[in-house]
C-alpha cells in the first residue's frame, strides 16, 4: 500500500511540474514603411515580385511578459507578392524597457485588391530570449492593417511559459 501511495505521489509531482501555466498576451506595434526595402519582378506573371525589407517598429500597446514591457522593435521579412496574394515571413526582434529582447518568428498572408493588400492574417512564435526572458517559449496570431504611409500597425495575441529557474548548484566539496 505505501508503495502504491508513493508511486501515486511521484506520478502526481511530476504532471504539475509538466502542466506549467501559460499567460495570455495581446498588443499593438505599429511599423514603419521598409527601410530599406527592395523589390524585384519575376517577369514570369504580371504583378510577381520578391520583396526584402527592414521596419522600424514601436508597441504602441505595450506587451508585458514577466512583469517587463515591450518599448520596440525591428522587422526583417522576405514577402512574395501577386496580383491577388501576398505572403510573408520574416524575424521580429523586440526590445523591453528593461533592455532585454526577445526573437520571433512570423508568417503571414493577405489579399491583394488593386494593387494594394489587404488586412494580413498570421502566426508567429518565440525563437529566443536574453537576460531575465531567458527560457520564453510560446506563440500566437496576429492581424496587420497596412496605412497608405506604407506603414502596418499590428495587433498581436498570443500566450507564453517561462522556463523554470535552475536550482542552485551543489557547493563543492573539498
Amino acid at each position: 500500500m505505501r508503495t502504491r501511495v508513493l508511486g501515486i505521489v511521484v506520478l502526481a509531482c511530476a504532471f504539475a511540474g509538466a502542466a506549467v501555466a501559460q499567460t495570455k498576451i495581446t498588443g499593438t506595434a505599429h511599423c514603419a514603411k521598409g527601410d530599406p526595402a527592395y523589390s524585384i519582378d519575376v517577369s514570369d506573371h504580371p504583378g510577381h515580385s520578391l520583396m526584402l525589407e527592414k521596419a522600424a517598429c514601436t508597441w504602441t500597446t505595450p506587451i508585458e511578459i514577466a512583469g517587463i514591457k515591450t518599448k520596440d522593435g525591428v522587422d526583417v521579412r522576405t514577402i512574395e507578392s501577386t496580383a491577388t496574394k501576398m505572403t510573408s515571413s520574416g524575424t521580429h526582434v523586440s526590445t523591453m524597457e528593461n533592455g532585454d529582447k526577445f526573437y520571433v518568428s512570423f508568417h503571414d498572408t493577405a489579399a491583394v485588391k488593386d494593387g494594394k493588400p489587404g488586412d494580413a492574417m498570421g502566426t508567429w512564435s518565440f525563437t529566443g530570449a536574453t537576460g531575465k526572458l531567458k527560457g520564453l517559449k510560446g506563440k500566437g496570431t496576429y492581424t496587420g492593417k497596412f496605412q497608405a504611409d506604407g506603414s502596418v500597425d499590428v495587433d498581436v495575441q498570443g500566450e507564453y511559459t517561462m522556463a523554470a529557474a535552475a536550482p542552485p548548484a551543489a557547493p563543492k566539496k573539498k
